[in-house]
């Protein structure tokens, strides 16, 4: 109850002093934050390390020395930005939140959401300006999220994603939610690009063997609503792009296959997002791949 409490009213504080503040001065806050986690936290580094030297390796970018050291360096302070970016995003006046998020080919891909879609996000960038665009269009959607502890932190992230428009629904008791939300032709949005459980589909992932969660494709398949890959990065401070990619849900008579086959074109999309910035890939943070998750499981 205490913790509770005084985790509540730290937020507040946050919201008020970082939420608010002329942007250099809260971003400059947050790097600082970023450099001093780098240089703290060695565990963590040596695994954000690891993880995007096979991003680099994939994409053609150096994967050792000073240009991948710059890049896992990067990676804390984004990840500090994206922390930072949660209490700003629900300030951005809707009215021009436009000015903040920058869609490609928003014709196309907003009929298709205002129908109903499932939309697999991977932990890159932020959504939360995403959200809010879509709040702004007056579109509903439900994310599925781990359970979040203490129940405070949990009311404040609700209350403030997609201002108040994105209903979070812990992610144990989320089946029927996302059926009937889809029915009402609103979004389903899922975060996939990591296997919580390790029931997942197997797939390649920037070279390497993984799982990832085939719910998307199943709830797709199940459905007969589209299936979309969707990104959002920052390219500066309150700035961000955002993109969505379509993927083929036509079913076979082999469901089991069509869900496998959907979750590695689902993975190949997450792929193309995160080279886009690589160090804004904030799922680099934990064991990703099968040889990491048994020497984890090992250990």
């Amino acid at each position: 109850m205490l913790v509770g409490r005084l985790l509540k009213v730290g937020l507040g504080l946050a919201d008020l002093v970082l939420g608010r503040a002329p942007a250099p001065v809260a971003y400059a806050i947050a790097d600082l934050a970023g450099r001093t986690w780098y240089r703290a936290a060695s565990r963590r580094r040596a695994l954000v390390t690891e993880n995007l030297r096979r991003v680099c390796a994939a994409t053609g970018r150096p994967a050792e020395g000073a240009p991948l050291r710059r890049m896992v360096e990067r990676a804390f302070v984004e990840h500090a930005r994206y922390y930072l970016e949660l209490l700003r995003a629900p300030h951005y006046p809707l009215e021009h939140i436009e000015r903040f998020v920058s869609i490609h080919d928003s014709d196309r891909w907003e009929p298709v959401m205002r129908g109903g879609a499932v939309v697999a996000l991977p932990h890159f960038g932020n959504f939360e300006p995403y959200g809010t665009l879509v709040a702004k269009l007056g579109i509903r959607a439900l994310a599925p999220v781990e359970e979040i502890r203490p129940r405070e932190l949990f009311e404040f992230l609700r209350a403030r994603r997609g201002v108040g428009r994105i209903e979070l629904v812990p992610l144990q008791r989320a089946r029927r939610p996302m059926t009937e939300a889809l029915k009402r032709h609103e979004v389903v949005a899922l975060v996939a690009d990591r296997d919580l459980d390790g029931r997942g589909a197997p797939v390649t992932f920037f070279g390497h063997d993984t799982t990832m969660p085939s719910g998307p494709a199943a709830l797709a398949l199940m459905t007969g609503r589209p299936l979309l890959v969707g990104a959002s990065w920052r390219t500066g401070r309150d700035r961000f792009e955002a993109r969505a990619w379509s993927i083929d849900v036509r079913p076979t008579d082999d469901r089991r296959a069509d869900a496998a086959n959907i979750t590695q074109a689902m993975a190949r999309r997450f792929e193309e997002a995160i080279a886009i910035a690589p160090e804004q890939w904030w799922g680099a943070f934990q064991p990703i791949w099968l040889d990491q998750r048994k020497a984890k499981s090992g250990a």
